[in-house]
């Protein structure tokens, strides 16, 4: 079954945060060789904790015009919202954007949407996630 790798890769890491690349490819393989348009026009949603580290937030980006991916949303945690606190270390792809506030980003979690070729390079990819508190 294809979820053993995922599966597998839950076990060895035992966190989504660190699901490595190729896991993520090889599950995704085997869904695209049962139907090779399963994600075309479709909107997906990862709840994850952590989306701009997240391997799937990157993968799924990465492909989204290969795999024919209408909309993705990727949702994030309030870093104060956990019960155990953690250093907070906020990626470059947020603080360079102008609504980037360092009190909003602890308190409020975000909301990463991928729909439209944002930079203008002709291809829709990471570097195209928008996001919001």
């Amino acid at each position: 079954m294809a979820n053993e790798n995922l599966t597998s890769a839950k076990r060895a890491k035992n966190d989504e945060f660190y699901t490595q690349h190729h896991d993520i490819e090889k599950e995704m393989s085997a869904y695209l060789d049962y139907n090779p348009d399963v994600f075309r026009g479709t909107t997906i949603l990862l709840p994850w904790d952590d989306p701009e580290w997240s391997n799937f937030t990157k993968y799924l980006a990465q492909n989204f015009d290969r795999f024919g991916i209408r909309k993705l949303i990727s949702t994030s945690y309030a870093v104060e919202s956990k019960k155990y606190q953690s250093p907070y270390q906020p990626t470059l792809f947020e603080v360079r954007e102008p609504h980037y506030d360092e009190n909003k980003t602890r308190v409020n979690g975000k909301i990463f949407t991928l729909t439209r070729d944002k930079t203008g390079d002709g291809k829709i990819d990471i570097e195209d996630l928008e996001w919001e508190y």
